[in-house]
């Protein structure tokens, strides 16, 4: 990698921002290039190397309908080569001399994800040049808001289910009863924290969740446990609850992530006893790998 920009403008914000400017369709794309184009900028001088004709290709909600453009997701099976997805092709612009591919996402019979396919294409084509791909069922976890199990045999993937783990600890920690009784701003470490989280993920396996949410605040009423433990017990429990079946399959399972959530459903696993070993890789080295692998068989490079 030569150069990396990272901002907190995502596409909730800039979507809003193109509506308080007039939300004219013609004016959308203009609009969201020029929110590229800094980025592009910095890394032209950070690098001393001229970007001029670098070909883009843009993945995620993007092609969502709060992106630059909205794009129809493709059906499963999908085909862990890229070939088969949805996608644009936009020829460069005076305003944005740059061609790209925006890639769109992919839906199932009852779901749908953007920007997982993607990471997924890229933890492929790693796992391939590994020699770690196997001819059992492989699953690949994508934590998150909305976390994904994305299900490979063979060359395809052909199933895949969301688990709103994140958007529910958000909501369950900053805007329920439990918001009192939990502190975030402590990592998980240190013996308190990790057996706080321990507990919360065995719990999250085997007890309703309905009920087993509100041992959080019992924890704190009864038991006197401190905010920053009840923290990770609410963690480790939505974790748990997410993975519980998963755990307990024979699949061969690649859990694709960053730090510190990717290290906190490594452990989860752990606690859970997994039946196969996991394997582990970096979201932003897959999200490179499958959008490189994008604009070879689109023709951009």
């Amino acid at each position: 990698m030569l150069a990396e920009r990272r901002g907190d403008q995502g596409i909730a914000a800039t979507f809003a921002a193109w509506q308080a400017a007039g939300s004219q369709p013609e004016n959308r794309w203009s609009h969201f290039s020029r929110v590229i184009g800094p980025h592009l900028a910095t890394m032209t001088k950070e690098t001393a190397a001229s970007l001029a004709g670098l070909p883009l290709v843009i993945s995620g909600m993007a092609s969502s309908s709060m992106g630059m453009r909205e794009l129809p997701y493709c059906a499963l099976p999908l085909a862990i080569d890229g070939s088969g997805l949805s996608v644009e092709r936009v020829a460069a612009r005076e305003d944005f001399p740059h061609a790209l591919v925006l890639v769109s996402g992919v839906r199932s019979h009852d779901d749908v994800m953007r920007g997982e396919e993607t990471q997924l294409i890229g933890a492929c084509a790693i796992a391939q040049a590994n020699q770690a791909a196997s001819a059992r069922t492989r699953v690949f976890v994508f934590p998150g808001t909305h976390s994904k199990h994305v299900e490979v045999r063979g060359a395809l993937a052909v199933a895949f289910r969301t688990y709103m783990t994140g958007e529910f600890f958000a909501l369950l920690s900053r805007q329920s009863v439990l918001a009192n009784s939990v502190a975030s701003g402590s990592p998980l470490s240190g013996p308190e924290h990790l057996a706080s989280f321990d507990q919360g993920v065995r719990a999250g396996a085997a007890d309703n969740l309905l009920h087993a949410a509100f041992r959080v605040r019992t924890r704190a009423l009864l038991d006197s446990s401190a905010p920053a433990e009840n923290y990770h017990y609410l963690s480790g429990l939505l974790i748990g609850a997410e993975l519980r079946e998963l755990a307990a399959q024979d699949a061969a399972v690649t859990l694709v992530g960053a730090d510190p959530l990717r290290a906190a459903y490594q452990r989860a696993f752990h606690v859970l006893g997994a039946r196969s070993p996991l394997a582990v890789q970096d979201a932003d080295d897959c999200l490179i790998a499958g959008q490189l692998m994008i604009a070879t068989r689109f023709g951009l490079l």
